[in-house]
């Protein structure tokens, strides 16, 4: 009589204690960390992820290099995490990488910079119709017409080699008396190569009437070029990505405009597609094409950017 009583106390002890959460490893893999839109990106992931204390999220910086990339995506995969979201430095250096983290059961998803290899998902800025946006507003402000040149972005991120498109594309059909005299890529999406590549426009062209660097931290050093050459207020400068130094800039009429995303809110989208997968074990998409989601563009002027509120700038 008294060992079943035993049991039954032990028994109701165990109903009671509660069920231990799984721990869950999300991995952050962008293309360098510190950067203003890799920032916004996390926070706005970690405004999601806060409300979970059994999700551990580690943050990798690849400091701008496929390779060191490609070393931690192997280095997550054989630790077993979770979920990856990805950053992709190069569309096609990264994709083996992805298929091999989805064979092993990691969802993988990329934000902006995806790869071409088919992966779960991908948060993106609508980059065609950022470069759309922008030509169609630069070319309201030319008065549709002027030499223009565009700062490339790094070969191998499609993000840029779309909004470039999105640009030529405004251009072409909307303003046939403006040229496009000029284009080079920034290697690393750096400032300060894009204040190198400026200069070389500025000497070529003595009638620049205006500049797409397909990033703002290239409108910024084109800028600052345009700035130290005397010749700022003759040249219509347009960003992409909206960053909180550059919307400043606007509002200075330093910098005529960028196409501005909500990175913050992106973040969040991605976070919680995350949680959704981990709660719900669905394991990586068996979709035969990755699920993009496209945020639409803003396009920020000095006219405009006041629209943005001040806790939306990253």
């Amino acid at each position: 009589m008294k060992k079943t009583a035993i049991v039954a106390a032990l028994l109701c002890v165990l109903l009671v204690v509660p069920a231990v959460a799984q721990t869950y490893k999300v991995a952050y893999i962008p293309q360098s960390i510190g950067q203003p839109n890799t920032n916004a990106w996390l926070e706005g992931m970690m405004r999601v992820f806060r409300k979970y204390p059994n999700v551990k999220v580690q943050s990798f910086d690849a400091q701008l290099k496929a390779e060191l990339q490609v070393s931690y995506m192997d280095d997550v995969i054989n630790q077993k995490y979770d979920a990856i979201v990805l950053q992709a430095m190069d569309a096609a250096a990264l994709s083996a990488s992805v298929k091999a983290a989805e064979a092993k059961g990691i969802p993988v998803i990329t934000v902006n910079l995806a790869t071409i290899q088919k992966h779960t998902a991908s948060v993106q800025m609508a980059d065609i119709s950022a470069g759309y946006a922008v030509g169609k507003e630069m070319g309201k402000q030319l008065g549709g017409k002027g030499n223009v040149v565009i700062i490339q972005s790094p070969p191998g991120a499609i993000l840029g080699v779309n909004r470039e498109k999105g640009f030529r594309q405004a251009m072409a059909e909307l303003y046939p008396n403006i040229k496009i005299v000029g284009a080079q890529s920034a290697e690393g999406w750096k400032k300060e190569i894009a204040i190198t590549i400026m200069n070389g426009f500025l000497q070529a062209n003595k009638e620049l009437a205006g500049v797409f660097a397909v990033n703002d931290n290239m409108a910024e050093g084109a800028m600052i070029a345009a700035e130290a050459a005397g010749r700022l207020d003759q040249i219509k400068i347009w960003g992409a990505n909206g960053q909180k130094s550059t919307l400043a800039l606007i509002e200075q009429g330093k910098i005529a405009g960028t196409a501005y995303n909500n990175s913050f809110a992106q973040g969040s989208l991605i976070a919680e597609m995350v949680m959704e997968n981990l709660q719900k074990k669905l394991g990586p998409s068996k979709a035969a094409e990755t699920k993009v989601i496209q945020i639409p563009p803003f396009a920020a002027t000095k006219e405009t950017v006041g629209q943005i509120a001040a806790e939306d700038r990253w």
